[in-house]
């Protein structure tokens, strides 16, 4: 977040120093027209099938991010025999943030500013596309209502917008918060009826300038009624309002406690109506019990029902790493969120809420004794871009939980490791959290011994297991698939080159980051390209096909090939 933050300050500031505000206006909008005027092939067939296949962050609201054998038909014996299909030139962006929907007939996508896109499946065609006027950040969604099926995400601007998901046609706009710094990261959660979705905010990068007041940000979830599109209740991961608790002269003073930010997915528990949060940091002083914590809600009321912190006095902002600290925290906490959605599964007939920090700790909470912990492992040495920073997945017939690790110093930001980094992908018991197998990440990030420019190893991007396969992608650019029985790599791709894309555009791969790989049928979908933080950007959307004949799809390059 930190890198986009600071481009676009540098990109705004530039333009209002070298041209007339009118100038620049003009200019942005010839930019958009003409972004625009290259589009994909229109589809002969505009119906959409209402049958999602990828709906969200997960394929069920435990967010296991498990697909069998029913819904994926590849496997450790075809893997081989996928190839690129289609590729979509991801306008005005390097790190593409939203996670696809997939229907039967359809993807849906959104760009870097803010169109959305529904795509034909077989080929990339264009369905109709919608300017939604602020930039997409999670993932798509579709919900039946008694006026039709209708899609739904949220937004930079903490808004959730509902489109028609036949024509993209906008029906409804909910500020989701309306705190000036709020924004939306995690994708919402849907049960009987209600969605519930996360609320963060980009305050803590605000808190660089010595003259902001902060912080005043208090995380929450809003729950809404689908039928009508109205708010239920709010639950905030703060109870207390914020207040003055430091007069400074001739700055703004210090106000606090805030943040504890949710910016993943939350996790519904039908059998006891709770839905289970992660939070991050503080971003201000006094330090709360709710920061770093998973935190579990009432589903019909939104009373917190019980909450178990891992990591006390987490107090932090970007203002801890820059010259003078003017802003930052007395507690000057290390940021070691819970970014990854909590993971609810069941093994022996024992539940367990499955949970990794960024701090490369993992670990399994009991939700029948308020969340108290079972086992916990360290994993990692952790860091601000993980330990574990987007997802874990689960397979409950195996009794393994899978646990990326990406354990990568983010110098801008400062380091935060506490012992030899691990980058690795891991295998762990469910019921006794013991290790099963540990697989070092593979590659080196060198070429003709040396470094390659923004080149990362480690597995950052969240997680998908199958039966007998986990696709967990690298920061360097690959994609990956590991056997689940013995963690040894059976598959991998090399996504960093350029592509003919659908829409005509500039398309090229980087690193994989954020929702990783989705599997529905015989294909593959992922966005390539993640540039924040000093990594391989890109802009890359892909999907891949199993083929019977290898050359009956156009490939790029070998699916095995280790050219860089």
């Amino acid at each position: 977040m930190l890198g986009m933050f600071l481009k676009k300050q540098r990109s705004m500031a530039s333009g209002a120093a070298r041209y007339p505000l009118k100038i620049v206006t003009l200019l942005a909008s010839l930019a958009v027209f003409f972004s625009n005027v290259i589009n994909a092939a229109p589809c002969e067939e505009k119906i959409i099938d209402v049958h999602a296949k990828v709906n969200g962050w997960s394929k069920t609201e435990k967010n296991q991010r498990f697909v069998d054998a029913n819904d994926t038909s590849i496997t450790a014996a075809n893997i081989q025999n996928l190839r690129v299909k289609w590729v979509f030139g991801i306008p005005d962006t390097e790190s593409p943030r939203t996670l696809p929907l997939v229907t039967g007939d359809t993807v849906i996508i959104g760009d870097g500013a803010g169109t959305v896109y529904a795509l034909g499946r077989d080929s990339g065609c264009e369905k109709w596309r919608h300017d939604a006027g602020s930039v997409p950040r999670t993932g798509f969604r579709v919900t039946q209502t008694p006026d039709g099926p209708q899609l739904y995400f949220g937004t930079i601007s903490a808004e959730v917008v509902v489109l028609d998901l036949q024509t993209g046609v906008e029906l409804k706009r909910i500020k989701a918060d309306e705190h000036p710094k709020a924004m939306i990261s995690g994708t919402a959660a849907e049960y009987d009826g209600i969605i519930y979705q996360p609320i963060s905010s980009w305050e803590l990068f605000w808190a660089v300038n010595p003259f902001y007041a902060c912080c005043t940000f208090r995380s929450s979830v809003l729950a809404i009624t689908v039928e009508d599109w109205e708010p239920r209740w709010r639950a905030f991961t703060i109870e207390q309002e914020p207040q003055i608790f430091e007069s400074r002269f001739l700055l703004p003073d210090h106000v606090g406690p805030s943040g504890a930010p949710v910016w993943s997915a939350p996790t519904v528990d039908a059998k006891r109506k709770r839905l289970y949060v992660g939070t991050g940091e503080n971003y201000s002083s006094p330090a709360t019990d709710t920061s770093d914590a998973i935190i579990a809600y009432d589903l019909e009321t939104g009373a917190m029902v019980w909450k178990q912190q891992f990591l006390a006095n987490d107090a932090w902002n970007v203002a801890c790493v820059i010259p003078g600290h003017v802003n930052c925290p007395s507690e000057r906490g290390d940021d070691l969120d819970f970014g990854a959605p909590p993971v609810l599964v069941s093994v022996d007939d024992k539940d367990y809420v499955l949970a990794g920090q960024k701090s490369g700790w993992i670990f399994a909470l009991d939700p029948d004794a308020g969340g108290e912990t079972v086992w916990a492992y360290r994993a990692g040495a952790g860091g601000k871009a993980g330990g574990v920073h987007f997802g874990l997945a689960a397979d409950e017939t195996r009794g393994a939980l899978y646990v990326p690790i990406s354990d990568r110093d983010v110098a801008v930001l400062g380091s935060s490791h506490s012992g030899k980094p691990m980058p690795s992908l891991q295998a762990l018991d469910i019921v006794t959290g013991k290790p099963r197998w540990v697989t070092p990440a593979p590659g080196d990030c060198m070429a003709d011994g040396e470094k390659i420019n923004s080149c990362h190893v480690g597995f950052s991007a969240a997680i998908t297991a199958t039966p007998d396969l986990v696709f967990a992608p690298t920061l360097d650019g690959y994609l990956r698939a590991f056997s689940a029985e013995t963690g040894s790599e059976v598959w991998r791709y090399d996504s960093v080159r350029d592509y003919d894309s659908v829409n005509e555009i500039d398309a090229r791969g980087g690193a994989i980051d954020m929702g990783g790989m989705f599997l529905d049928g015989r294909q593959l979908f992922v966005n390539s390209g993640y540039g924040q933080v000093s990594q391989i950007g890109g802009n890359a959307f892909m999907v891949f096909e199993l083929v019977d004949d290898a050359e009956s799809l156009q490939d790029t390059a070998e699916v095995n090939s280790d050219e860089k």
